[in-house]
């Protein structure tokens, strides 16, 4: 386990997680099959879980979103397809995609720390993301995971 990473992602975006009742269920930490470096820690609350990863691809540091039912696996590389951006059910600005790839740019540049970003996008995101998981992959329960 990266407990560096799975202590700075407690210290960063915990709190918020612990008002959602998310709890730490997993984490890895080890590399992607090219060879990069990948951190991940698993949430779960008993709706659904949260992955939060770092990974050396693009010096990514972002979170996912599945139900209950989703493998600990991360979520941009799984063939389950279970797990999604907290953005996907979102509506966006009917901007060309240059614009919109602009915006997303600034706004994460403009948190000190990429955790900071992730947090204010659970925030931000977490309602309308578990809807429309529940809308697209139905209600999992928890013996389902």
């Amino acid at each position: 386990m990266n407990t560096t990473f799975v202590a700075k992602v407690e210290a960063i975006v915990g709190p918020t997680l612990s008002r959602l009742g998310f709890v730490l269920d997993d984490s890895y930490t080890g590399f992607d099959e090219g060879g990069r470096e990948l951190s991940i820690a698993y949430f779960r609350n008993a709706e659904c879980k949260l992955q939060i990863y770092q990974w050396a691809r693009e010096g990514e540091t972002n979170c996912m979103i599945g139900l209950l039912d989703a493998p600990n696996e991360f979520g941009l590389l799984s063939k389950t397809k279970r797990w999604q951006f907290l953005t996907r059910f979102v509506r966006r600005p009917d901007l060309p995609l240059d614009e919109l790839a602009e915006q997303a740019r600034l706004e994460l540049e403009s948190f000190a720390d990429p955790l900071e970003w992730v947090n204010d996008r659970i925030q931000r995101y977490y309602e309308v993301a578990l809807a429309g998981m529940k809308a697209k992959y139905g209600n999992a329960s928890d013996e389902s995971a």
